[in-house]
């Protein structure tokens, strides 16, 4: 195992059991019968699909992220209204263990932002725990078995189309003046994009739920669940992030096959601005 793999994997046990522990929590409580109401079944049925269904999604993506990939070259393809012609560059450095674990933020804070907008709603609020008041009990559900799968359909494919090294410039005719070159990342425009979103949207998502707690008079200890428990959740990509980044160089074969399909020249260029 490389160096700089030995933190995230170290990282990605501890959280993984520390997962399993808080999903098996209402058990100990005596809580019986449909504890989450979106799944089927009874207590111990939610509280092991609850923690079964995130990692499922995640490890899907290792399998169809490169074709949710192409899905998005595509995406781009279309907001640029075909102007630009893409091509690939050599990424030669590599991700630190501290930046393969910091990089779980990302998925982590879209996976409890959309946890926090389910929390306000009652009419869904009440299909991710037996008493929908519990805000914070009804964030870690719904971020956990809703907000981790769609963040991981969206984060994952989004991090092997910046692994590749896909690149697009503006073609040459389609400028009409004098302007400097326009070449970006296919990936960091997506992933701006949702930075952007997220920068706003969890900060605001937060202030709403915080106010409608103090309103219905909850206690600090479930004021503190909010942000603790967000914390694993988000770390909860860890392993995935791991993973990802180990077989990067399959992923990214994958693909460049598919984009080959689409008529993209693979072979890594250099970029060169005169």
């Amino acid at each position: 195992m490389e160096k700089r793999f030995i933190l995230p994997a170290l990282a990605s046990i501890i959280l993984t059991i520390v997962a399993i522990i808080l999903s098996i929590i209402p058990l100990f409580y005596g809580l019986e019968g449909d504890i989450v109401p979106i799944i089927p079944g009874g207590a111990l049925s939610d509280s092991m699909m609850s923690i079964i269904i995130p990692f499922i999604f995640m490890i899907l993506m290792l399998f169809v992220g490169p074709i949710i990939a192409l899905f998005f070259f595509k995406l781009h393809e279309l907001m640029k209204l075909k102007k630009y012609d893409y091509f690939f560059i050599n990424i030669d450095k590599k991700l630190s263990g501290k930046r393969i674990l910091l990089r779980s933020v990302f998925p982590g804070l879209l996976a409890i932002n959309i946890g926090l907008y389910i929390s306000l709603s009652s009419n869904f609020s009440s299909l991710f725990f037996i008493a929908p008041q519990e805000s914070a009990t009804v964030i870690e559900y719904a971020s956990v078995i809703l907000g981790i799968p769609i963040s991981s359909m969206i984060i994952l494919p989004l991090w092997i189309l910046g692994s590749s090294g896909l690149m697009c410039s503006k073609r040459i005719e389609s400028y009409n003046r004098p302007v400097s070159p326009d070449i970006e990342s296919v990936g960091q425009f997506f992933t701006k994009m949702i930075k952007g979103y997220l920068g706003v949207s969890t900060v605001i998502s937060y202030i709403l739920v915080l106010y409608q707690l103090l309103l219905s008079g909850i206690s600090a200890n479930t004021i503190l669940l909010v942000f603790i428990d967000p914390i694993v959740i988000i770390f909860l990509f860890t392993l995935i992030s791991l993973l990802i980044e180990v077989m990067s160089e399959s992923l990214n074969a994958r693909f460049g096959k598919y984009l080959e399909k689409q008529k993209v020249d693979i072979t890594p260029k250099s970029i060169k601005i005169e």
